[in-house]
């Protein structure tokens, strides 16, 4: 079984074929990165490229920003990036 490690802590890593979870916005972190929640695993997710003001409105951000530009953060919010792929199925809420 493959994991991350997110200040020591161990995550399983997600199942390409897991279920179609949705991320939802939860704000811009401490290094202007827009960070995603996993409904379903509770993981976090966001984009080391396309950085953000703390006060952008999410209607901005949510329209910049694509589950492309994802990758997994951990299980907090300001956790280190680990860099691996948003698993497929998972979608960013729009609305």
């Amino acid at each position: 079984m493959v994991v991350y490690v997110c200040r020591g802590e161990f995550l399983p890593r997600e199942s390409k074929m897991a279920d179609n979870g949705t991320l939802i916005f939860k704000g811009i972190d401490s290094w202007n990165r827009p960070v995603f929640k996993d409904t379903i695993s509770g993981l976090f997710y966001g984009s080391l490229d396309k950085l953000f003001t703390y006060v952008a409105p999410i209607e901005y951000v949510l329209a910049d920003v694509t589950e492309k530009d994802l990758c997994l953060f951990g299980r907090e919010f300001d956790c280190e990036p680990e860099g691996f792929p948003l698993p497929e199925g998972l979608k960013i809420q729009k609305n």
